[in-house]
């Protein structure tokens, strides 16, 4: 998949916890995808395969700086994302990338391998993924 522009319907087993995160300038966000902040401490992005991106969970409102949001509530726990052909069964509980906001990978298949979360499972609707925040060592 490409990155979405658009809301996204993400389907969530579990919301462990919700953080509060400045918007970088400019940034737009939409409801369901993956966020990230970019460091050194500019602010939530959407995740992207970047080497400044450290994934913080996904969101859980549409936002946009432009038009005056200033923060955006992220959430974190399990919810599902789409496989872009990489993660099989056998790969459940090793950890996976970001390809981009609403699409992830097998660890070291993407170019800066910035981690998103553990493989839960995988199933027709794609990689139940578990966010907990903070850079995830890809192997």
């Amino acid at each position: 998949m490409a990155a979405t522009t658009l809301d996204r319907n993400t389907k969530i087993r579990l919301v462990e916890r919700t953080i509060v995160l400045p918007l970088a300038t400019g940034a737009k966000i939409p409801y369901g995808t993956m966020v990230s902040v970019a460091t050194p401490s500019v602010g939530a992005v959407p995740a992207a395969d970047t080497a400044t991106h450290v994934v913080q969970g996904w969101a859980s409102q549409s936002v946009d700086q432009t038009a005056g949001d200033t923060k955006i509530t992220v959430l974190r726990g399990v919810a599902n994302f789409a496989n872009d052909g990489t993660i099989t069964a056998a790969d459940v509980g090793q950890p996976c990338t970001v390809l981009d906001n609403q699409t992830v990978s097998k660890a070291a298949t993407t170019v800066n391998d910035i981690g998103a979360g553990y493989i839960e499972e995988v199933d027709s609707d794609g990689v139940w993924v578990s966010f907990l925040g903070g850079k995830i060592a890809a192997t």
